[in-house]
């Protein structure tokens, strides 16, 4: 906690606690979504077992009555065998077929078959009243596949066809009639087919009541056409010849249809947002039949109503997410709650502990000023002393023009004597006389240029009025210092370029400084364990202002240095006892004083190149 701000760790734990809630609330959403799919589920469970129950209770028996329909003929024939045929076959069998077609209300017609395919007797039977077709109104049906499939249909095997809608004279009867046939042919003395049509319209009414509100059922043959749909549009889209692709179910739905095929059961597929499940419900027949078909079969699948797994759903999550809303405020409140008394101890702590630093730094800061101070004292001291010992070095030499004057007189007063006397002298102590007066004249005027060099240097430095110089004169001034100093450098020359007869008005004292600062700082830093180098001075005039570069092969000035040079107390030689101070003087003497500017150039380890541009008349504002 110490080591994350408050505005980073709380958003992170109320993000962990917002994942951590969507997690659960996502998990149980999804857990009563799937008890609530497993009670559907169960619902369509029971749908379809209700339907297969209900179907195999009304058609389960076709197999059977069918076989005794035909036995029911066989003994009317061993009854009539001493009679023709012509005489007992059509009123006798045509009230076996009335009989017959009352056993069962789905029976709608009993037909025998002749091995050509025309009828040679029909009854039809609708709502219990039993009608025998006219002989003029029998038709062919040679080309009807349950004729052709009921003829290869030997024995007792029944031919079980498929459900389609019913048919006469090759039209589709209206209102629809969904009907299953029964046929099985005649192997003895009479031949032919017999077939036994049943009616589903009540059956498939009686299906269609088993939907309610949550579930419903589909009923689909084996080429995926819709018998029983809950869109009657939907419903026997082959046999109608009517947008086949838009409304048959191996189409509309093929995931579902294609889940289907395998094995013809389904349970608790969940696609397009229903639940479906499937049961493939056999009509009664004879699997090993010789002609493919003849074990008729239909799906029964059971599918939720599109709102309630929608509106289950939405209602699910509005629970969901409204408790997990009223759970993270809660806890999202708590920990801020807590996290905001947490941070506040530790902010606190934190003040405290940046209280004690800061009075650290500031003593720190007030210690570095305090040397700083210090360190400019003792250069002011310093160049007190500097200044004092110059006005007393410009005393003494003021005071040493009047005995070496008084020296040149008395020399010039023995040569006067000597010539005077010249006549008793032998030519060799007259010539080694003069030769001495000369050496002592030229001497003297040694000492009294170097008295007034010093005099001359020293109230410079110690003046800051505006005088008219010849630049060459405090060059020549800087020479004469160094030429001594130097002997301590002995690998270290020093070479000058100066136009002659530069003139200047300004500050020939405080130019000196400038110029001496430059040469120190080289050779202090410069040439720092250096044995050989050479320090280049070149003054020029150009433009109204003299140009003077200072420029030394030393060591050079490392980049971090060279951006804060001239700042006050930056050195690199601070234990050497160096304060930083005389490029810090030079900048304000040049650029406030003198209105100049410089320039520094610098490479490590080839040099350092400084270019001073001063203007020779300066005007003080």
């Amino acid at each position: 906690m110490t080591r994350f701000p408050k505005k980073i760790i709380v958003p992170i734990i109320i993000a962990a606690i917002f994942l951590t809630i969507v997690f659960i609330g996502w998990s149980n959403y999804r857990l009563f979504e799937n008890r609530f799919t497993t009670q559907l589920t169960v619902t369509e469970s029971e749908l379809l077992s209700q339907s297969n129950a209900l179907f195999s209770r009304e058609l389960g028996h076709i197999r059977s009555t069918t076989l005794f329909l035909r036995n029911s003929v066989y003994a009317l024939s061993t009854t009539h065998n001493h009679m023709p045929n012509s005489v007992w076959r059509k009123p006798d069998i045509t009230q076996v077929f009335s009989q017959f077609a009352r056993t069962s209300p789905y029976i709608s017609q009993v037909r025998w078959i002749d091995p050509q395919g025309k009828e040679l007797i029909r009854i039809n039977s609708h709502g219990g009243q039993i009608t025998v077709v006219p002989t003029d109104q029998l038709q062919d049906k040679s080309d009807r596949y349950y004729f052709q499939q009921g003829a290869k249909a030997k024995g007792n095997y029944v031919y079980i066809s498929p459900v389609d809608l019913n048919m006469e004279n090759d039209q589709i009867v209206h209102p629809l009639e969904p009907t299953l046939r029964g046929a099985v042919s005649l192997d003895r003395e009479m031949k032919g087919v017999l077939v036994v049509n049943y009616n589903l319209t009540q059956i498939f009414g009686q299906l269609r009541s088993l939907s309610d509100n949550r579930v419903y059922l589909d009923v689909v043959n084996p080429e995926g056409e819709w018998l029983i749909s809950k869109d009657p549009k939907q419903e026997w889209a082959n046999a109608l010849n009517y947008d086949q692709d838009k409304n048959v179910l191996k189409a509309l739905y093929p995931d579902v249809w294609n889940s289907i095929l395998p094995n013809g059961d389904l349970s608790s597929l969940l696609y397009k947002g229903q639940v479906w499940s499937s049961k493939q419900v056999m009509v009664e027949g004879d699997s090993t039949a010789l002609s493919e078909g003849s074990a008729s079969s239909l799906y029964f699948i059971a599918r939720s109503q599109m709102h309630v797994l929608s509106e289950h759903r939405t209602y699910l999550l509005w629970v969901i997410i409204s408790l997990s809303s009223v759970a993270f405020l809660v806890l999202s409140f708590l920990v801020w709650w807590q996290m905001g008394n947490a941070y506040k101890r530790r902010d606190l702590l934190v003040a405290l502990e940046q209280e004690k630093s800061h009075l650290k730094i500031a003593n720190e800061e007030l210690n570095k000023i305090n040397r700083q101070l210090v360190e400019l004292q003792n250069e002011l001291v310093e160049r007190s002393k500097l200044s004092a010992l110059g006005l007393m070095v410009a005393g003494l030499a003021h005071e040493m023009n009047t005995p070496l004057g008084g020296v040149r007189m008395a020399i010039s007063s023995l040569a006067a004597l000597i010539n005077r006397e010249v006549d008793q002298l032998s030519n060799k102590s007259k010539s080694s006389m003069m030769t001495s007066i000369e050496i002592a004249n030229k001497n003297l005027t040694r000492t009294v240029n170097l008295v007034a060099s010093f005099k001359r240097i020293t109230s410079d430095a110690t003046g800051q009025d505006i005088e008219t110089f010849l630049f060459n004169d405090v060059l020549k001034d800087v020479l004469i210092v160094y030429k001594s100093l130097l002997k301590r450098h002995t690998g270290i020359e020093i070479i000058h370029e100066c136009e002659p007869n530069i003139n200047m008005k300004g500050f020939p004292g405080i130019l000196f400084q400038v110029i001496q600062n430059f040469i120190d700082n080289a050779l202090q830093h410069g040439f720092k364990d250096v044995k050989r180098g050479t320090i280049t001075l070149i003054a020029k005039s150009h433009e109204g202002c003299l140009v003077l570069t200072i420029e030394d092969n030393g060591k050079g000035i490392s980049d971090e240095v060279i951006d804060r040079l001239f700042d006050p107390f930056v050195t690199t030689g601070r234990g050497d006892k160096h304060t930083g101070l005389g490029l810090h003087l030079v900048h304000q003497w040049v650029y406030q004083l003198m209105n100049g500017h410089i320039e520094v150039t610098s490479k490590k380890g080839e040099g350092t190149s400084f270019v001073v541009s001063i203007p020779l008349i300066h005007n003080r504002e």
